[in-house]
């Protein structure tokens, strides 16, 4: 059911997997170029990446301070999230130091939950 007058304004975040955080519809959209990213970022949002390293890294890529914020997200019909996806599957329990997330390639891709 869309909302009318009464609704809370979207959500915007920024994760680190195209997760589905609760039941419905989702579009999923991309990869977008990190200017379009950028731009994405500029409209304000709330960072959900949870790790320092992957933040410093972040930063670095789309030139915007991207906080660490380990925090789980459940979408709303209306919220979307700019999804940096790694393009390689880790080994399990690994998390990366600067120097090895360097390597790993990546896109940004937008995730929208319709209903």
């Amino acid at each position: 059911m869309a909302c009318t007058n009464d609704c809370p304004p979207a959500r915007r975040y920024l994760i680190n997997s195209p997760v589905l955080t609760a039941y419905g519809q989702y579009v999923f959209e991309g990869p977008l170029t990190v200017a379009q990213a950028q731009a994405w970022l500029d409209g304000g949002y709330e960072s959900a990446i949870g790790h320092e390293s992957t933040a410093r890294w972040l930063s670095q890529r789309v030139q915007r301070d991207i906080p660490p914020n380990r925090i789980t997200i459940t979408m709303q019909p209306g919220d979307e999230a700019l999804v940096v996806r790694l393009l390689q599957r880790l080994p399990e329990g690994v998390v990366l130091g600067q120097e090895e997330i360097q390597r790993v390639p990546f896109e940004f891709a937008l995730l929208r939950r319709a209903a």
